[in-house]
This record gives C-alpha cells, sequence and structure tokens, in this order.
C-alpha cells in the first residue's frame, strides 16, 4: 500500500512539473509576443549614455536608459509599447524619433556627431517615416543656418552691399519655408493611415513652426479626423483636440467682436508686441483719447500719410498707435527710423493680414484710422486722413 502511495505521488508531481513547465512556456510566448527589441550600433560612440524617452502629449518621460560597449553597440528591451512616441537621445543634436509597436525588432546604424544625418533604421514602418521627415527639415535647417553664417560674414567686408544680400536671403529663406510646408502637407495627405501624421504638425524650420493653428488649420483638422480613425488610441488626440478646439473658439469671439465695430462701441482689447520687444495692450491707454492706425511700409498711401499724423500728435491730444502689417522685423524697424516715429506706439506681430488685430477690427484695406474716446470707445472710423483730420478737429473743440 505505501508503495502504491509513493508511486501515485511520484506521478502527481510528474504532472504538477509538466503544468510548470507548459505554464513557463505559454508566458514566455505571450511576453514574445509583446515584447520590442531595439539595438544597434553608433560608430564613434563608445563606453556611452544613450536614453530612451517617451514623447506624451505635454512631458517626455525617460523609458530606459543604457550605454553602449566599446564598439559602439547598444540594445533597449520593452515587454510592450508604451504609447505615444518616442525617441533615442543621444544629445541635444542627435535624436531618433520612434513609432512602436509591439513585436518591433529595430535595428539602428549610424555615425555621431552626425548621428540625425547619418543614421539608418529598419524594422519600423513609423519610425521610417519620421527619419525621412525630419531629416528633409534637418537639410533646410543646414541651409537656413548657411545663409545666417553667410550674413555674418558679409557684415564684416567693407562696403558690401547688405541690403541687396538680405533681399536675395530673404527671398531664399521665403522659398525654404514654403517649400516645406508643402512637403508636410503632402506628407500628411499621403501617409494619413499613419500616427506620424501626428508630428508632421509640429515641425520647425531654424525656430519657426511650419504649421501652425492660425495659418492652417483645416490640416489640423484633417489630421485630427484621420487619427480618430486610424489611431483611435494615441495619447496626443486628446491635445490635438484641445488645439482645434481653442482656436475655433477664439475665431468664434473674434467674430462677435468684429460684429461690433461701430460708432459708440466698445474698442476690443488687443495684446502686441512693440517695436522694443515689450507687450502692449490698448487697455494700457485707457483713459486717453487715442488714434489706431493701421499701415505698413510697403503702402505707399499709408507711410505718406504719417506726416499728417504727425500733426495730428503735434496739435491735438491723441496718443497715435500704428499697427503695421509688415512681414520683416526689419524693414519694419527701418521705417520706423527713416519715417522718425519712434514716438509713436509702434506695433506688429508680423502676421499681415492674418493678424487677429486685423480681424479684430474688420480690416478690408490701408490705411485705416479708428479713433478711441477715453472711455474706450470708438468715436470714428476712416479710411481717409483728410476725413481724420477734420473729425479731430471737431472732437477737440467740441469739449
Amino acid at each position: 500500500m505505501k508503495s502504491i502511495i509513493i508511486k501515485y505521488r511520484k506521478q502527481i508531481i510528474k504532472i504538477l512539473i509538466s503544468y510548470i513547465i507548459i505554464g513557463v512556456t505559454i508566458s514566455c510566448q505571450h511576453g514574445s509576443e509583446k515584447s520590442i527589441a531595439i539595438g544597434g550600433e553608433i560608430s564613434s560612440y563608445s563606453n556611452k549614455t544613450i536614453v530612451l524617452e517617451v514623447l506624451m502629449p505635454n512631458s517626455i518621460d525617460t523609458l530606459l536608459i543604457t550605454k553602449t560597449d566599446k564598439n559602439g553597440h547598444f540594445e533597449f528591451v520593452i515587454d510592450s509599447t508604451p504609447g505615444g512616441f518616442q525617441r533615442i537621445k543621444i544629445d541635444d543634436n542627435n535624436m531618433i524619433y520612434l513609432y512602436l509597436k509591439n513585436n518591433d525588432q529595430i535595428t539602428i546604424t549610424g555615425d555621431y556627431p552626425n548621428l540625425a544625418r547619418t543614421y539608418k533604421i529598419t524594422g519600423s514602418d513609423e519610425s521610417l517615416l519620421l527619419k525621412n521627415m525630419n531629416l528633409r527639415l534637418i537639410e533646410s535647417t543646414d541651409k537656413l543656418n548657411g545663409l545666417k553664417k553667410q550674413v555674418g560674414e558679409a557684415a564684416t567686408t567693407l562696403g558690401y552691399n547688405m541690403d541687396s544680400l538680405m533681399n536675395e536671403i530673404n527671398l531664399t529663406a521665403q522659398e525654404l519655408y514654403d517649400s516645406d510646408k508643402k512637403f508636410l502637407i503632402d506628407f500628411i495627405k499621403d501617409k494619413s493611415s499613419s500616427p506620424v501624421i501626428y508630428m508632421a504638425l509640429y515641425q520647425y524650420i531654424g525656430t519657426t513652426p511650419i504649421l501652425t493653428p492660425e495659418k492652417d488649420i483645416e490640416i489640423f483638422e484633417f489630421v485630427l479626423q484621420k487619427l480618430k480613425e486610424n489611431s483611435p488610441d494615441l495619447p496626443h488626440i486628446l491635445l490635438l483636440e484641445s488645439v482645434v478646439s481653442n482656436y475655433k473658439l477664439q475665431m468664434q469671439q473674434l467674430n462677435r467682436q468684429y460684429l461690433n465695430i461701430s460708432v459708440g462701441s466698445d474698442a476690443p482689447d488687443f495684446e502686441l508686441t512693440d517695436d522694443k520687444g515689450d507687450k502692449r495692450y490698448l487697455s494700457n491707454f485707457a483713459g486717453e483719447n487715442v488714434i489706431i492706425a493701421f499701415w505698413s511700409s510697403l503702402n505707399k498711401t499709408s507711410v505718406s500719410n504719417i506726416k499728417n499724423l504727425k500733426e495730428i500728435n503735434k496739435n491735438y491730444n491723441y496718443k497715435i498707435i500704428l499697427i503695421s502689417l509688415d512681414t520683416n522685423q526689419e524693414k519694419w524697424h527701418k521705417a520706423i527710423k527713416s519715417n522718425k516715429i519712434e514716438d509713436f506706439v509702434n506695433l506688429c506681430d508680423f502676421k499681415s493680414w492674418e493678424s487677429a488685430v486685423a480681424k479684430i477690427y474688420g480690416l478690408k484695406s490701408l490705411p485705416a484710422y479708428i479713433v478711441v474716446d477715453s472711455q474706450s470707445q470708438i468715436q470714428f472710423l476712416t479710411d481717409d486722413i483728410n476725413n481724420l483730420q477734420e473729425k479731430v478737429f471737431e472732437f477737440s473743440y467740441a469739449k
């Protein structure tokens, strides 16, 4: 009887062991189904730190840290995708952007210190798209930096025609911007089923964003719609939804204000930067009589009318606020100096007709003049400088 019990015990133990082995095998198989491996070799970067980061909507979080070996080899292994976008950070000038999916086995090779320009990546179609997009924009930034270097060198050359050079460089920079903008819009439409189109919305040339809600709300809405359809779990969707809805709300508010622009209505407040770099508001001048004058250094009529504004400023108690629709900061500053209007309040956001203030006041043409009394109410609107002078005279002597 004892031998039978021992025999059954051995059989039970064998069965339990077999279940344990099966369980471990299944567990490992499930783990391998989700695990992601990222490895490769970075030449000239031995025994140094590499960081894998997660790019969340409002934060950048460190996921893993490793070191290359003496040959520049490295490896990251994670159990499952952390969501969103990721990047491998070597230093501030060398980052590799990724979009990981479960089961990805990614290989990266490249040369330091030019990794961002030289790296190759396999094993992730989305990460390859990010690489191609970023490389195009890096090349544009390099060209822009080359132009800045050219200006610096020319500035030290006696007798160099800087005006001609600046015109040429501004034209080239604008062409770069226009070309990159078209590239990104085409990229978004061509890759509309991929989550990487989100990253295309937030690309720069130098320090200038290429796409903005103010100028490109349609493409922001398009990306939002496609992400909801194809990548509903992407955590960045909520942020993009907020950006789009906030812009629409802002436009609704501006449109409501535009409808109220008439004599007797309150003059809408605004925020603009002056020629000294300070933020200025219409409300800064509450209690004063104000003339808001819309102009541009490229508009001959508005420039010639400046002499009339000087006369008003000299003879009547009105604060003159000049809001320029210029797009070139240097030309704007030159126009202020050449027309000797440094004593006026000079404001500009370099968005031309896309300026929020131009929309608030329903600007249709240049020049345009708005008289605001000390109670911040609109007294008079006109595009004729002579009418403006007549009204200012009437208002001044009617008091």
